[in-house]
């Protein structure tokens, strides 16, 4: 069978919940719903880390936006996010496309709005020529709803 060749960059706890701080997880392990979804376009996976889990830890206290939009924290995002953009890199170097990003509404990290992971991959792969064409969030329902579809997102 022939790939599609299309990458969906994806927040690491929508393929698994066990990292959602307790309490706020939405599903036992993967979001169902938003991976079929994905399964649905074609789409391949490339799974982000969790920030917030290689930053704090699993047992790790809730946190907003603001305590988290520290010069450490986004230092810390950039440098898990460097295999990241190398994946990314070489995906498109041989002719797959990067479809968007699946983040998670109300996230301080991973939301694709503002989330200050998202913000600094974003950053990343503009100032890597690497376009993120369309971003979808996954808000507290059980369907992905499209965001946008312009081209070099930038906040």
């Amino acid at each position: 069978m022939q790939r599609s060749k299309k990458i969906l960059i994806v927040s690491h706890c929508i393929l698994n919940q066990n990292t959602v701080i307790e309490g706020e997880a939405r599903a036992e392990g993967a979001v169902l719903s938003a991976v079929e979804w994905a399964l649905k376009q074609g789409y391949g996976f490339l799974q982000l880390p969790c920030p917030e889990f290689t930053f704090l830890g699993l047992d790790r206290p809730s946190m907003t936006y603001e305590e988290y939009n520290t010069l450490e924290y986004r230092k810390h995002c950039r440098e898990i996010l460097m295999s990241i953009l190398q994946q990314a890199q070489d995906y498109v170097k041989n002719g797959y496309e990067i479809m968007g990003l699946l983040g998670i509404q109300s996230s301080p990290s991973c939301d694709p709005i503002k989330g200050i992971f998202m913000e600094e991959l974003t950053a990343m792969f503009t100032e890597n020529g690497i376009p993120l064409k369309t971003l979808w969030y996954l808000p507290n329902t059980s369907e992905p709803k499209f965001v946008s579809e312009e081209h070099n997102i930038q906040k």
